[in-house]
């Protein structure tokens, strides 16, 4: 395989259709801009526009011109933009949402494929294309779903979601999920606190009732259960035909970790599962960010890579932004050539494995009018086209380094809980943010000290496959299954360091509460079971014994969301002072490792209060506890602003220097020897082709704004 960086070009979908000679013109430009790939883009609708009759011309026409240009091919499959005579044939086929309404489409979202003939037709669909692409030697890649979801691209005048889908096929393969799940209606009765007299009888839950929870829970899991399914099912349909060529997909831009499954959102670990690569869109200016945050575009970066790893997969970047963020009326910060070239290597520096920049045109018609386009609108070059183009240049010529490429020394671990994030549904929270911004500023804590750091999933805990690293920390993971408390024993009794903090464990994944807190008899673990606990705006957790290396007594570790306290007879480091004074951080050793509980929220402290809430002051001790060390010591004119990555490649060392800021930086690295020992030596930037030297184990630059420094050692 090779590292492709590919542009994407949808005719005639997000543009108007283009005739051969347009085509030919454009394919040539997307070649003398320096790349080698371009990305197509198939619609259901356009290439079946009557029942079983196939025109599969325009993406031969795209597959021809790009072979005698010179470029390969990646298609874009999209069953979602279905044929609009389907609801004609199949009037059962509609969406249907939890208040009864039948989606009619409007080119998306098509129909629902849990309908038998519907499906049948889609993989007919799938079938013939795949034996028409086939036939062209430039073709290289499929991606078969962009940004899963149970329903796609709807948005209703009332701005709610809506919960999908209840039609008559989604509830029987809903009930036969039920069987195999609990064998029979006593069984289901039982967990569902119900009287049906057959799982024939029963109704996907709609809505939250006040003492229930297993149903809507059992909903969640089977929607994140048929999205992988359905994605492994376009899998090998295509792959019956075609067992050359790898097969991707990718999620949206934010990942699961940033959105709530109620409405109907995959798990990216689940997804990664089934498909050769799995990857993310990235988009660090889309019209709907609150502001440019380059250590939550590192994170995005970092859950594709770890939900691939976690699977054995590498993954890509599906979609990188091309040009300025635009929806409706908003417009985000214009993106300049310098930001799309960062962005690439950006992704590089997180191991990316390809990169699928969106899109050569921009948007010509709806909501995203004008935006995301990397030329402008008659197709001429822009200087942001090129300056990709001379960053792709760079990829395809060193590409086999980049794709041996592995961050080096990735000792700890963030807990992604999906477990916790179904339970946002019973906490009537729409968003995802108590947990997605608790991860976020777990990371931002890590990234800040340059630690690199892996996320793994609730399911990675429970097999046992995260006794590789020394750290797990577990930022607001209020629901536990029975396998993933004991594989949380297993690693802290194996020598690893926990840190959990408020309410961990508080509810067990069949909805009840346990005999105490944490569930599963993990108070042993922890050192004690939880007393108490009250919602807070703001609280101070104050240090009476320093053991955790950094901190002193009276420090305070401020935190929000939360304060819990634990009945201990573990070490007590910190207490809050609510309705006296209580345990509310601890350190407990349990067989070969330790558990570290503190009593707030962590991740959302640092989020919400950043440096001074105290709680990297802790973290980092805890790391220092664990003999974790960063890879690098980094200083620079304006600190937080610049970005350090270490890979290894074979025999060959990487050094990524990223520089986020605007202004220009002096920047002093210095590698931490024990994790990259150089020593003296050269360092040849691969961008510029010039070479700096390196005195005991520290390089020292001058980067301009946005500048990348990709530096070979030893080159």
């Amino acid at each position: 395989m090779s590292f492709p960086v590919s542009v994407w070009y949808g005719v005639g979908s997000v543009t108007p259709p283009f005739d051969e000679e347009v085509v030919r013109r454009d394919l040539g430009r997307i070649r003398d801009a320096g790349f080698r790939y371009v990305r197509g883009w198939v619609n259901w609708r356009d290439t079946e526009p009557r029942p079983g009759e196939y025109d599969f011309s325009g993406v031969e026409l795209l597959l021809r011109v790009a072979g005698e240009v010179g470029l390969r091919v990646i298609l874009q499959v999209y069953l979602e933009f279905a044929p609009d005579w389907l609801p004609k044939l199949h009037p059962d086929s509609l969406y249907v949402s939890e208040s009864g309404s039948q989606v009619m489409p409007q080119g998306s979202p098509g129909v629902c494929l849990d309908h038998p003939g519907v499906r049948a037709r889609a993989e007919e669909f799938l079938r013939r294309l795949a034996q028409t692409v086939v036939r062209y030697p430039n073709f290289y890649a499929w991606d078969l779903w962009s940004e899963p979801n149970v329903i796609q691209w709807i948005y209703q005048p009332t701005g709610w979601r809506g919960l999908y889908c209840y039609c008559e096929h989604s509830k029987r393969r809903f009930r036969d999920w039920l069987r195999l799940t609990y064998g029979d209606v006593k069984a289901l009765n039982r967990a569902w606190h119900r009287s049906y007299l057959d799982i024939g009888d029963v109704e996907p839950p709609r809505f939250v009732s006040l003492h229930f929870a297993r149903d809507n829970l059992d909903w969640l899991t089977f929607n994140i259960a048929k999205l992988r399914e359905d994605l492994e099912w376009r899998v090998k349909v295509v792959k019956s035909v075609d067992k050359e060529h790898p097969v991707a997909s990718h999620s949206h831009g934010g990942t699961s970790v940033f959105g709530n499954p109620l409405f109907g959102e995959p798990d990216d670990w689940e997804m990664a599962s089934v498909v050769d690569y799995w990857g993310t869109s990235f988009y660090p200016k889309h019209a709907g960010r609150v502001k440019v945050d380059h250590v939550l575009d590192a994170l995005v970066l970092d859950i594709a890579r770890s939900a691939a790893a976690a699977n054995g997969r590498q993954y890509w970047i599906g979609e990188l932004q091309a040009g300025q963020g635009i929806g409706g009326f908003k417009a985000a910060e214009p993106v300049t050539p310098e930001d799309v070239a960062l962005w690439m290597w950006q992704a590089v520096a997180h191991e990316a494995k390809g990169i699928n920049i969106y899109h050569w045109y921009p948007m010509m018609l709806g909501y995203e009018s004008g935006g995301y386009g990397l030329v402008n609108p008659d197709g001429s070059l822009t200087d942001r086209a090129r300056r990709a183009g001379e960053a792709a240049k760079v990829i395809y010529e060193y590409g086999d380094l980049f794709l041996r490429a592995r961050l080096i020394n990735g000792e700890v671990a963030i807990l992604y809980n999906i477990e916790a994030y179904k339970w946002l549904w019973i906490a009537q929270r729409h968003s995802s943010d108590l947990l997605s911004r608790a991860i976020l500023g777990v990371y931002r804590v890590l990234f800040n000290g340059n630690y690199n750091v892996d996320v793994v999933s609730i399911r990675q805990v429970e097999g046992g496959d995260v006794g590789r690293y020394k750290v797990l920390i577990a930022p607001t993971s209020l629901v536990l299954t029975p396998q993933s408390a004991s594989g949380v024993r297993r690693f802290v009794n194996g020598g690893g360091y926990l840190i959990a903090d408020s309410r961990f464990g508080s509810i067990k994944s069949d909805g009840y509460i346990d005999s105490s807190t944490p569930a599963y008899g993990l108070s042993d673990v922890l050192g004690g079971f939880e007393e108490g606990y009250v919602s807070v705006e703001r609280a101070e957790l104050r240090v009476i014994n320093p053991s955790i290396p950094g901190l002193s007594i009276g420090d305070l570790i401020t935190g929000v969301n939360y304060v819990s306290w634990l009945n201990t007879k573990a070490q007590v480091i910190g207490v809050s002072n609510v309705n006296g004074t209580r345990n509310s951080i601890v350190v407990n050793d349990y067989g070969n490792g330790k558990a570290i509980y503190v009593g707030t929220s962590i991740g959302l402290a640092y989020e919400n209060l950043g440096p001074g809430s105290g709680v990297d002051k802790l973290i980092y001790g805890v790391l220092n506890m664990a003999k974790v060390q960063p890879y690098a010591e980094v200083d620079s004119t304006t600190p937080g602003y610049v970005e350090v990555r270490l890979l290894r490649s074979g025999g060959d060392s990487l050094i990524f220097v990223i520089n986020h800021s605007h202004s220009d930086q002096v920047v002093r690295v210095r590698v931490n020897p024990a994790v990259l020992n150089i020593g003296n030596g050269t360092v040849k930037d691969l961008v510029t082709g010039l070479s700096v030297g390196m005195s005991s184990n520290t390089i020292q630059l001058k980067l301009r704004g946005r500048q990348v420094f990709v530096g070979l050692v030893g080159a």
